[in-house]
Protein backbone atom coordinates (compact mmCIF):
# COMPACT_ATOMS: atom_id res chain seq x y z
CA UNK A 1 0.00 0.00 0.00
CA UNK A 2 1.29 3.44 -0.98
CA UNK A 3 2.22 5.84 1.79
CA UNK A 4 0.35 9.17 1.34
CA UNK A 5 1.61 12.60 2.38
CA UNK A 6 0.76 13.35 6.01
CA UNK A 7 0.18 17.07 5.26
CA UNK A 8 -3.06 16.55 3.33
CA UNK A 9 -2.09 17.09 -0.30
CA UNK A 10 -3.11 13.49 -1.28
CA UNK A 11 0.10 12.78 -3.19
CA UNK A 12 2.37 9.80 -2.69
CA UNK A 13 4.94 10.32 0.10
CA UNK A 14 8.59 9.94 -0.92
CA UNK A 15 10.45 11.39 2.06
CA UNK A 16 10.27 10.81 5.81
CA UNK A 17 11.29 13.57 8.28
CA UNK A 18 12.97 13.07 11.65
CA UNK A 19 9.65 13.53 13.44
CA UNK A 20 8.34 10.39 11.66
CA UNK A 21 5.96 12.20 9.27
CA UNK A 22 5.94 11.46 5.53
CA UNK A 23 5.91 14.17 2.83
CA UNK A 24 5.67 14.31 -0.95
CA UNK A 25 8.85 16.45 -1.07
CA UNK A 26 12.11 16.71 0.85
CA UNK A 27 11.07 20.19 2.10
CA UNK A 28 7.76 20.90 3.82
CA UNK A 29 7.39 24.27 2.08
CA UNK A 30 7.26 22.46 -1.32
CA UNK A 31 4.14 20.51 -0.40
CA UNK A 32 1.09 21.92 -2.32
CA UNK A 33 -1.15 22.01 0.76
CA UNK A 34 1.45 23.91 2.81
CA UNK A 35 2.01 26.28 -0.13
CA UNK A 36 -1.69 27.12 -0.23
CA UNK A 37 -1.78 27.75 3.52
CA UNK A 38 1.22 30.11 3.32
CA UNK A 39 -0.27 31.88 0.29
CA UNK A 40 -3.63 32.44 1.99
CA UNK A 41 -1.89 33.68 5.12
CA UNK A 42 0.21 36.25 3.22
CA UNK A 43 -2.62 37.31 0.92
CA UNK A 44 -3.19 41.12 0.87
CA UNK A 45 -0.22 41.59 3.18
CA UNK A 46 2.05 44.54 2.28
CA UNK A 47 5.74 44.85 3.05
CA UNK A 48 6.83 47.65 5.37
CA UNK A 49 9.33 50.28 4.25
CA UNK A 50 11.97 48.83 6.59
CA UNK A 51 11.49 45.35 5.12
CA UNK A 52 11.77 46.76 1.58
CA UNK A 53 15.00 48.53 2.52
CA UNK A 54 16.44 45.34 3.99
CA UNK A 55 15.59 43.42 0.81
CA UNK A 56 17.12 46.11 -1.45
CA UNK A 57 20.25 46.31 0.71
CA UNK A 58 20.65 42.52 0.75
CA UNK A 59 20.50 42.44 -3.08
CA UNK A 60 22.61 45.57 -3.55
CA UNK A 61 25.86 44.91 -5.42
CA UNK A 62 25.06 41.22 -5.98
CA UNK A 63 25.03 39.66 -9.45
CA UNK A 64 23.24 36.54 -10.58
CA UNK A 65 25.48 33.55 -11.25
CA UNK A 66 25.81 31.97 -14.68
CA UNK A 67 23.67 29.02 -13.57
CA UNK A 68 20.89 31.33 -12.37
CA UNK A 69 20.99 33.29 -15.63
CA UNK A 70 20.79 30.06 -17.63
CA UNK A 71 17.75 28.95 -15.60
CA UNK A 72 16.06 32.34 -16.10
CA UNK A 73 16.64 32.31 -19.85
CA UNK A 74 15.46 28.71 -20.24
CA UNK A 75 12.30 29.41 -18.24
CA UNK A 76 11.44 32.33 -20.54
CA UNK A 77 12.25 30.56 -23.81
CA UNK A 78 9.29 30.35 -26.15
CA UNK A 79 7.23 32.70 -23.94
CA UNK A 80 6.14 36.20 -24.86
CA UNK A 81 5.09 39.16 -22.76
CA UNK A 82 1.28 39.40 -22.40
CA UNK A 83 1.36 42.86 -24.04
CA UNK A 84 3.49 41.67 -27.01
CA UNK A 85 2.10 43.02 -30.30
CA UNK A 86 -0.47 45.27 -28.61
CA UNK A 87 -0.62 49.01 -29.36
CA UNK A 88 -1.94 51.84 -27.22
CA UNK A 89 -5.10 53.54 -28.42
CA UNK A 90 -5.15 57.31 -28.93
CA UNK A 91 -7.33 57.74 -25.82
CA UNK A 92 -4.89 55.74 -23.73
CA UNK A 93 -1.99 57.88 -24.97
CA UNK A 94 -3.87 61.09 -24.15
CA UNK A 95 -4.58 59.81 -20.61
CA UNK A 96 -0.88 59.04 -20.10
CA UNK A 97 0.20 62.51 -21.29
CA UNK A 98 -2.44 64.20 -19.09
CA UNK A 99 -1.30 62.26 -16.02
CA UNK A 100 2.29 63.42 -16.58
CA UNK A 101 1.92 67.05 -17.67
CA UNK A 102 -1.76 67.95 -17.54
CA UNK A 103 -3.66 68.89 -20.66
CA UNK A 104 -0.57 69.89 -22.67
CA UNK A 105 0.96 67.82 -25.45
CA UNK A 106 3.66 65.37 -24.33
CA UNK A 107 6.13 66.72 -26.90
CA UNK A 108 6.11 70.15 -25.22
CA UNK A 109 6.06 69.12 -21.56
CA UNK A 110 8.98 71.40 -20.58
CA UNK A 111 7.17 74.40 -22.05
CA UNK A 112 4.18 73.64 -19.81
CA UNK A 113 6.35 73.90 -16.66
CA UNK A 114 8.12 77.12 -17.70
CA UNK A 115 4.83 78.80 -18.64
CA UNK A 116 3.51 78.08 -15.13
CA UNK A 117 6.77 79.23 -13.39
CA UNK A 118 7.54 75.70 -12.14
CA UNK A 119 11.26 74.77 -11.84
CA UNK A 120 12.43 71.39 -13.15
CA UNK A 121 14.44 69.12 -10.88
CA UNK A 122 16.82 67.89 -13.58
CA UNK A 123 17.62 71.47 -14.63
CA UNK A 124 18.31 73.19 -11.28
CA UNK A 125 19.01 70.46 -8.66
CA UNK A 126 22.76 70.26 -9.32
CA UNK A 127 23.12 74.07 -9.48
CA UNK A 128 21.76 74.68 -5.96
CA UNK A 129 23.58 74.06 -2.66
CA UNK A 130 23.03 71.67 0.28
CA UNK A 131 21.30 74.48 2.23
CA UNK A 132 18.22 74.27 -0.04
CA UNK A 133 17.92 70.46 0.54
CA UNK A 134 16.56 69.85 -2.93
CA UNK A 135 14.16 66.93 -3.53
CA UNK A 136 11.73 65.71 -6.17
CA UNK A 137 8.03 66.43 -5.71
CA UNK A 138 6.27 63.16 -4.83
CA UNK A 139 3.20 63.81 -7.01
CA UNK A 140 5.33 64.84 -10.02
CA UNK A 141 8.99 63.73 -10.11
CA UNK A 142 9.85 66.43 -12.68
CA UNK A 143 9.12 69.27 -10.23
CA UNK A 144 11.77 70.61 -7.83
CA UNK A 145 10.97 71.34 -4.17
CA UNK A 146 13.26 73.14 -1.68
CA UNK A 147 13.34 74.07 2.01
CA UNK A 148 12.39 77.56 3.20
CA UNK A 149 15.35 79.44 4.66
CA UNK A 150 13.22 80.71 7.58
CA UNK A 151 10.55 78.16 8.61
CA UNK A 152 12.24 75.06 7.07
CA UNK A 153 9.01 74.14 5.27
CA UNK A 154 9.24 72.35 1.90
CA UNK A 155 7.62 74.13 -1.04
CA UNK A 156 7.74 74.59 -4.84
CA UNK A 157 9.59 77.88 -5.56
CA UNK A 158 9.05 80.20 -8.50
CA UNK A 159 11.40 79.58 -11.38
CA UNK A 160 12.64 83.21 -11.32
CA UNK A 161 13.61 82.95 -7.63
CA UNK A 162 15.53 79.74 -8.36
CA UNK A 163 17.34 81.41 -11.26
CA UNK A 164 18.31 84.38 -9.07
CA UNK A 165 19.62 82.00 -6.39
CA UNK A 166 21.71 80.15 -8.99
CA UNK A 167 23.16 83.46 -10.23
CA UNK A 168 24.13 84.49 -6.69
CA UNK A 169 25.81 81.10 -6.10
CA UNK A 170 27.80 81.52 -9.31
CA UNK A 171 28.69 85.10 -8.31
CA UNK A 172 27.08 86.79 -11.33
CA UNK A 173 24.63 88.83 -9.21
CA UNK A 174 24.68 90.71 -5.90
CA UNK A 175 23.06 89.42 -2.72
CA UNK A 176 22.36 85.85 -1.63
CA UNK A 177 18.80 85.58 -3.06
CA UNK A 178 17.79 82.85 -0.60
CA UNK A 179 14.51 81.00 -1.12
CA UNK A 180 11.45 81.70 1.08
CA UNK A 181 8.02 80.06 1.02
CA UNK A 182 6.15 83.36 1.67
CA UNK A 183 6.61 87.11 2.06
CA UNK A 184 6.11 86.76 5.83
CA UNK A 185 9.10 84.42 6.13
CA UNK A 186 11.13 86.79 3.99
CA UNK A 187 10.33 89.84 6.18
CA UNK A 188 10.83 87.92 9.46
CA UNK A 189 14.18 86.42 8.44
CA UNK A 190 17.07 88.05 10.34
CA UNK A 191 19.50 87.93 7.39
CA UNK A 192 17.18 89.04 4.57
CA UNK A 193 18.29 92.35 3.01
CA UNK A 194 21.17 92.59 5.51
CA UNK A 195 24.72 93.27 4.35
CA UNK A 196 26.66 93.32 7.64
CA UNK A 197 24.56 92.83 10.80
CA UNK A 198 21.35 90.78 11.35
CA UNK A 199 18.05 92.51 12.18
CA UNK A 200 17.87 93.85 15.72
CA UNK A 201 21.65 93.72 16.18
CA UNK A 202 23.31 96.82 17.64
CA UNK A 203 27.10 96.87 17.34
CA UNK A 204 28.92 97.83 20.51
CA UNK A 205 30.52 101.30 20.48
CA UNK A 206 33.56 99.87 22.26
CA UNK A 207 36.44 98.61 20.12
CA UNK A 208 37.70 96.23 22.80
CA UNK A 209 37.52 92.60 21.72
CA UNK A 210 39.36 90.74 24.52
CA UNK A 211 37.27 90.72 27.75
CA UNK A 212 39.64 88.37 29.67
CA UNK A 213 42.64 90.59 28.92
CA UNK A 214 40.61 93.66 29.92
CA UNK A 215 39.69 92.20 33.31
CA UNK A 216 43.27 91.13 34.05
CA UNK A 217 44.59 94.66 33.32
CA UNK A 218 41.92 96.27 35.51
CA UNK A 219 42.96 94.10 38.45
CA UNK A 220 46.64 94.95 37.93
CA UNK A 221 45.86 98.71 37.78
CA UNK A 222 43.45 98.45 40.75
CA UNK A 223 40.51 99.65 38.59
CA UNK A 224 42.12 103.12 38.29
CA UNK A 225 42.73 105.25 35.20
CA UNK A 226 46.50 105.48 34.68
CA UNK A 227 46.27 108.96 33.14
CA UNK A 228 43.93 110.97 35.39
CA UNK A 229 44.06 108.71 38.48
CA UNK A 230 40.27 108.35 38.89
CA UNK A 231 38.92 105.13 40.39
CA UNK A 232 36.06 103.24 38.77
CA UNK A 233 33.72 104.16 41.67
CA UNK A 234 34.29 107.86 40.89
CA UNK A 235 33.33 107.50 37.22
CA UNK A 236 29.86 107.56 35.66
CA UNK A 237 30.92 105.17 32.89
CA UNK A 238 33.09 102.05 32.92
CA UNK A 239 36.85 101.87 32.35
CA UNK A 240 38.48 101.10 29.01
CA UNK A 241 41.44 98.90 28.15
CA UNK A 242 43.77 100.71 25.73
CA UNK A 243 46.31 98.90 23.51
CA UNK A 244 49.66 100.69 23.58
CA UNK A 245 50.36 99.35 20.09
CA UNK A 246 47.70 98.89 17.41
CA UNK A 247 46.15 95.43 17.12
CA UNK A 248 46.48 95.57 13.35
CA UNK A 249 50.20 96.27 13.62
CA UNK A 250 50.95 93.73 16.40
CA UNK A 251 48.26 91.01 16.23
CA UNK A 252 50.40 88.35 17.95
CA UNK A 253 51.33 90.55 20.96
CA UNK A 254 47.87 92.14 21.23
CA UNK A 255 46.88 89.66 23.98
CA UNK A 256 49.93 90.51 26.13
CA UNK A 257 48.85 92.06 29.45
CA UNK A 258 51.96 94.32 29.41
CA UNK A 259 50.91 95.82 26.07
CA UNK A 260 47.69 97.38 27.43
CA UNK A 261 46.80 100.05 30.00
CA UNK A 262 43.67 101.09 31.96
CA UNK A 263 42.05 104.41 30.96
CA UNK A 264 38.72 106.08 31.58
CA UNK A 265 36.47 106.92 28.63
CA UNK A 266 37.46 110.61 28.36
CA UNK A 267 41.19 109.82 28.60
CA UNK A 268 40.81 107.04 26.06
CA UNK A 269 39.15 109.41 23.58
CA UNK A 270 41.83 112.05 24.25
CA UNK A 271 44.62 109.53 23.49
CA UNK A 272 43.03 108.61 20.15
CA UNK A 273 42.84 112.30 19.16
CA UNK A 274 46.63 112.48 19.02
CA UNK A 275 48.34 112.47 15.66
CA UNK A 276 49.05 108.94 14.40
CA UNK A 277 46.83 107.32 17.03
CA UNK A 278 43.34 108.07 15.69
CA UNK A 279 40.96 105.27 14.79
CA UNK A 280 41.37 106.21 11.13
CA UNK A 281 45.15 105.84 11.40
CA UNK A 282 44.73 102.45 13.07
CA UNK A 283 42.65 101.23 10.11
CA UNK A 284 45.13 102.36 7.45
Amino acid sequence: MKQLCDYGCGQEATYQFKNGKWCCANNISLCPSIKNKIGNKNKNRQLTDEHKKKISESHKGKKASSKTRAKMSSSKKGKRHPNFGKKFSNKHRQNISKSIIGEKNNNHWKKYYTENDIPLYDTYAKQLTIEEKVERYKKDKNILIVMCNKCKKRFIPDINNVRNRVRSIKGTSTGECRLYCSEECKSECSVFNRSKYPKGFKPSPSREVQPELRQMRFEIDNYTCQKCGKHQDDLEEGLHCHHLEGIRWEPIESADVDKVITLCKSCHEEVHRKEGCSYHDMKC
